[in-house]
């Protein structure tokens, strides 16, 4: 318990934990100038540029499905909406669907969205979500074991040789977002109508048809 030999010791182990990477720069936070004492070389962390993303149109003779999962205050809700080559909204929709993880809302948005488009009689689907992990665990048939009810509905209903269900950013999610958060507000299950779509809704389809970016990374 000698001074100088528990300050090697600290230093020493100070020295090792940054070797092995498990220093980073938001553990010295307040402690920048003491870093170097220690051979820590503390560098910003750089963050990717802004780039611009768009919402693209579907392919001549399929139909697109954006969809997306809320949770707030423990309770969650999604909400989607089907769009055909032109970008033209076909029909959307919102659901409340109680207490459970963001995953489940998530993929009970995804399934939500295939039902709706097979009872219009809708095929060569393309579905995309903001959600990675939804996407793999369809994919991949992984995930909890009380999702995986959900999953093989999802998987039944998708002809996944003709279909297509991939990532997109959220920022080329935003019609998806913002029914999922009316579906929380509003605590119902509910469809809109090309026609009857509210205005800022209609809006955002627009700017998604009309091909116009928005900013990622700002």
């Amino acid at each position: 318990m000698e001074p100088r030999r528990i300050i090697w010791r600290v230093y020493h182990t100070i020295s090792l934990l940054h070797t092995g990477r498990l220093f980073r720069h938001i553990h010295w936070r307040g402690d920048m100038d003491i870093a170097p004492i220690f051979g820590v070389i503390i560098t910003t962390p750089s963050h990717p540029p802004p780039t611009l993303v768009f919402w693209c149109t579907p392919p001549v003779e399929s139909y697109k499905i954006n969809t997306d999962g809320c949770v707030k205050d423990g309770f969650a809700s999604g909400g989607g909406l089907i769009r055909d080559s032109s970008g033209q909204c076909i029909r959307a929709f919102f659901s409340f669907y109680g207490d459970c993880t963001i995953l489940e809302a998530e993929l009970r948005a995804i399934l939500d969205g295939i039902i709706l488009a097979q009872r219009l009689g809708l095929s060569v689907l393309r579905v995309e979500s903001d959600s990675t992990l939804a996407i793999h665990c369809i994919t991949k048939e992984g995930g909890p074991w009380h999702i995986q009810a959900t999953i093989r509905h999802i998987r039944h209903l998708l002809a996944l040789d003709r279909d297509t269900i991939t990532h997109i950013y959220r920022e080329e999610n935003q019609v998806a977002d913002l029914l999922a958060s009316e579906g929380w507000d509003r605590r119902c299950y509910h469809e809109y109508n090309s026609q009857d779509l509210p205005r800022r809704h209609r809006s955002l389809v627009q700017i998604d048809r009309f091909g116009l970016p928005t900013v990622r990374g700002l």
